[in-house]
């Protein structure tokens, strides 16, 4: 997916040596993911050794961008200039296995449900070399 949302760019998130790639990717329209370089299990949020064999050699792989909403809350509180209020805080459940949180747009936060199919899509932040995954409902 290329497409890019909302109107309003993101904050700049807190790059470290762990997730610069997931931002970056993100600025050029891709979803990735940390993989494990000795057993290929994927894993997220990035971490230093793999969570399955504890291998310290890290990959990253591109991910379809399409999962399924596993939990969502809508965030009315505190007011954020960043945001527009409410929003929709889910964590997605990709088709490859891992989690990721984001935001939800282009539905109305009470159609949110579990299990609802979802798809990626970027938004852009004052960084133009860093991007903010979101996702909405697939076919929108």
């Amino acid at each position: 997916m290329t497409d890019t949302a909302p109107a309003y760019t993101r904050p700049v998130p807190v790059l470290d040596a762990d997730n610069a790639f997931y931002w970056r990717a993100a600025a050029q329209g891709e979803l990735r993911v940390q993989s494990c370089g000795e057993c290929g299990a994927l894993c997220h949020p990035p971490v230093p050794l793999c969570p399955v064999c504890h291998s310290a050699e890290r990959e990253t792989r591109q991910v379809s961008g399409l999962g399924r909403v596993a939990s969502f809350m809508i965030v009315h509180h505190p007011p954020n200039p960043w945001f527009e209020m409410p929003i929709g805080v889910v964590s997605i459940e990709l088709e490859e296995g891992p989690q990721v949180t984001s935001n939800i747009v282009g539905v109305p936060l009470e159609e949110v449900d579990l299990g609802m199919e979802v798809e990626v899509l970027f938004a852009g932040t004052d960084d133009p070399e860093v991007g903010v995954p979101l996702f909405r409902p697939r076919g929108r």
